[in-house]
C-alpha cells in the first residue's frame, strides 16, 4: 500500500538542499577540525625523540 504517489521532475527539492547543504558543512567542518588539531600537535619546540636503547 503506498501513501503518496511520487514524482519524480529531475530536481531536487529545496528541503533536500537544505540537507545536502547541511551534510557538506558537517564533512567539511569536521575535516577542518581535524587539520587544525593535527597542525596545533605539532609542536615546534619540542626536542627530537630517539629511540630507546637496547
Amino acid at each position: 500500500m503506498m501513501l503518496a504517489e511520487m514524482v519524480y521532475d529531475g530536481e531536487l527539492s529545496a528541503s533536500a538542499y537544505i540537507i545536502l547543504t547541511a551534510m557538506f558543512l558537517i564533512i567539511g567542518g569536521g575535516l577542518a577540525w581535524c587539520f587544525y588539531r593535527a597542525l596545533k600537535a605539532t609542536d615546534k619546540d619540542a626536542q627530537e625523540q630517539l629511540p630507546d636503547e637496547v
